[in-house]
């Protein structure tokens, strides 16, 4: 693309900044201090058949530099390649444990988020989902007086000074205070395991 005498000057000699610096800041910029040139007066030529000059065209190497690399080269390196621990291949998994299964799934929606039974749990189902209690139902927040009301129905004898320590203890575990049925056991089973540990050492 030609240009002109102006541009030209501009590439080749660069540009006074106080020229373009603010009117109120002009006085602080000392004089002659210019910008770099963008190209050197060599880098113009004429443009065919006519005396106004033009940039010239960058001419290609003959030879490929050395540790010469391009990102689809670096993808497709079987050797030296980029690093595919932590994330997928290739492809759209089967199982969609990336989102987020919906509260209420449309009968349309066929997409499986990893909270279906597999092959084994239809073969040789648990005890829980004979009495048609599901997984998900252990992961679902309950009020104090439910949660107390499920572990004395299956028989536990929890004392209330235990219960209010196991309740407090489990409702840390979440940023908002939630406590559900799989949380409220784990900590049970913790509590369990230490009154456990402590015998074996006093016995000792």
């Amino acid at each position: 693309m030609p240009i002109g005498e102006l541009e030209e000057k501009i590439l080749t000699k660069g540009r006074n900044k106080a020229d373009s610096a603010p009117p109120h800041s002009q006085k602080t910029l000392k004089e002659g201090i210019r910008e770099e040139a963008l190209a050197k007066e060599g880098d113009l030529v004429p443009a065919e058949g006519g005396i106004v000059k033009t940039p010239k065209t960058l001419p290609r190497p003959k030879t490929v530099p050395d540790n010469y690399t391009t990102s689809s080269s670096m993808v497709s390196a079987v050797v030296g390649g980029l690093s595919t621990v932590g994330y997928r291949v290739y492809g759209v998994p089967a199982v969609r444990t990336d989102l987020a299964a919906p509260r209420i799934k449309r009968v349309s929606d066929r997409t499986n988020y990893g909270d279906q039974s597999n092959a084994g749990g239809l073969i040789h189902p648990s005890l829980y989902s004979l009495k048609g209690v599901h997984e998900k139902d252990f992961f679902i927040s309950r009020p104090k007086e439910e949660i107390a009301c499920i572990f004395r129905n299956v028989g536990m004898d929890i004392s209330e000074e235990t219960f209010h320590e196991v309740w407090n203890l489990a409702a840390m575990k979440h940023p908002r205070g939630q406590v559900c049925v799989e949380t409220f056991r784990n900590v049970l089973d913790e509590i369990q395991a230490q009154k456990d540990k402590q015998a074996c050492q006093t016995s000792n």
